[in-house]
């Protein structure tokens, strides 16, 4: 397994920014290029809506508002006003439902209102919809009080990065230039960049970033972009948990130099040119000091609200998963004045807030992928807090070895098992209290059913779901790597 470790660090420095097709941005660029309009038409659901292969609410009712304001926009021919009506009729049956999903898309209840008022203005007959969303204005609002008139086109939020929701009546042109990237983006997004080359018809740069887009992804556009910083922290996370750095150089090397490079006194964000966040920068801060290139722990007070730790300026939820990543950052760190402060902090936020079987947080739609990091991070720390996730893990494992919290979609199994394996695996290592058969059973699974993670669904929150290829690729690998690990040393042991 560590060659098809080293095999993945090579792909990500030969095709970095890995990410599945967003059917939410890609509508957005529908308005400008036809091969994204072809795309989107042949990217509808039997069932009238887009987005992805699970049927998630916030995910199919933010992509499904965007694409029939494309086709609307571009189109009169009725055989694609048909099209709109088979969303219309999704969107009526699937916004009642939204709070059956574990969270919502990221800007959610900002993009929703706006999305239907697009679609008002260009003609759709949405009325039975704007009844339907009345239930979400009031977290509208509440989104809207927190954030300043100025923040909205300052570079150091990530406002601006869902810029399309102030719609474009209420776009002010003159102040895109404050928000747009050297690469020519609006704070890295595909569709805020098409949303201000529409509102303002056009400018060079804006241009020149969506053509490289649509070029570089073949009519198509993902979530984020670039995004490699992003994707090279959490693929070397994943596999830290499962092998020493050091032992891959020098494949590792250029990677490396790419996150010491962008880093700043603020941390580093999902790419050089975005805004940091405590996430991306938490875990960026552990692998650097796993190699011995310790950064300056200052920055961890940037974060610091009150009794908690943010992952970005403005937002609306406190995210556990950050909490968990901080700990995990700081219990192996050198020492310095505030470690054990904001240790503490940390866990008194799970402690208080971990009070059912398993976590979910506005990542990622399987409570695994949240879980896992949790047991891993707490697991020989503050074992008390984890107990009760230890134990849903146990009792939730299938009778063919996996781990899944979606059975209606199968292969959402390969990435969840692998997160579950992880978590079960550090806990076997520590305490030796989890029967050897379950994490046998685990890696067996994934053994017969591993593939490419091009071929897997789409679990990764952002404004839609999204599937990260190389980061989920890096969890597969370090799990089925840490199984082959504990059996080398059970052999060992008995030798």
């Amino acid at each position: 397994m560590t060659q098809a470790i080293t095999d993945l660090l090579v792909r990500m420095q030969n095709k970095s920014n890995s990410l599945s097709p967003s059917a939410y941005d890609t509508a957005w660029l529908a308005w400008l290029y036809p091969e994204a309009r072809v795309w989107l038409i042949d990217a509808q659901r039997p069932d009238g809506s887009w987005g992805a292969e699970l049927e998630y609410y916030h995910d199919r009712v933010i992509a499904t508002l965007s694409a029939i304001n494309a086709i609307a926009a571009t189109s009169a021919n009725a055989h694609d006003l048909k099209r709109v009506e088979q969303g219309i009729r999704y969107l009526e049956g699937a916004i009642p439902r939204l709070a059956e999903d574990v969270h919502e898309t990221i800007a959610f209840e900002l993009l929703l209102p706006s999305l239907v008022h697009i679609g008002q203005t260009l003609g759709l007959k949405l009325d039975r919809i704007q009844a339907l969303i009345e239930p979400q204005m009031p977290v509208y609002y509440q989104k809207l009080a927190l954030i300043p008139k100025e923040m909205i086109y300052s570079p150091q939020t990530a406002v601006a990065h869902s810029l399309e929701f102030i719609g474009f009546d209420q776009l002010d042109k003159a102040a895109v230039a404050g928000v747009r990237a050297v690469d020519g983006s609006i704070h890295s997004s595909p569709a805020a960049t098409a949303f201000v080359e529409i509102g303002v018809n056009g400018s060079e740069s804006g241009a020149a970033y969506l053509d490289n887009l649509i070029n570089r992804h073949h009519g198509v556009s993902p979530g984020f972009a670039p995004s490699e910083l992003f994707e090279i922290i959490w693929a070397l996370y994943h596999v830290s948990l499962s092998i020493d750095l050091r032992l891959l150089s020098p494949e590792i090397d250029p990677l490396i130099e790419l996150i010491a490079t962008a880093w700043k006194p603020t941390g580093i964000g999902f790419s050089p040119s975005f805004v940091p966040d405590l996430d991306d920068t938490a875990l960026g801060f552990k692998i650097l000091n796993d190699l011995e290139l310790f950064q300056d722990p200052s920055f961890f007070e940037t974060y610091e609200v009150g009794d908690h730790f943010q992952c970005l300026p403005l937002e609306r939820n406190l995210s556990l998963d950050v909490h968990i990543h901080v700990i995990h950052a700081l219990k192996d760190t050198p020492d310095f004045p505030r470690r054990d402060d904001m240790l503490l902090k940390a866990l008194n936020i799970l402690g208080r807030d971990l009070t059912t079987e398993y976590i979910v947080d506005k990542w990622h739609v399987s409570p695994y992928y949240s879980t896992s990091p949790a047991i891993i991070a707490l697991t020989g720390l503050s074992d008390n807090i984890i107990n009760k996730q230890i134990n849903w893990l146990l009792k939730t494992q299938r009778c063919d070895g996996s781990w899944t919290f979606y059975p209606g979609c199968p292969l959402a199994a390969l990435e969840e098992t692998a997160y579950a394996l992880l978590a079960l695996m550090k806990v076997y290592e520590k305490r030796r209290d989890v029967p050897f058969d379950i994490i046998n059973k685990g890696f067996n699974y994934l053994e017969k059913h591993h593939r490419p993670a091009e071929e897997l669904p789409a679990l990764w929150i952002h404004k839609n779901l999204y599937n990260a290829y190389h980061i989920v690729d890096s969890v597969i690998l370090a799990a089925m790597t840490q199984y082959q690990e504990l059996v080398k040393k059970s052999v060992a042991s008995l030798a």
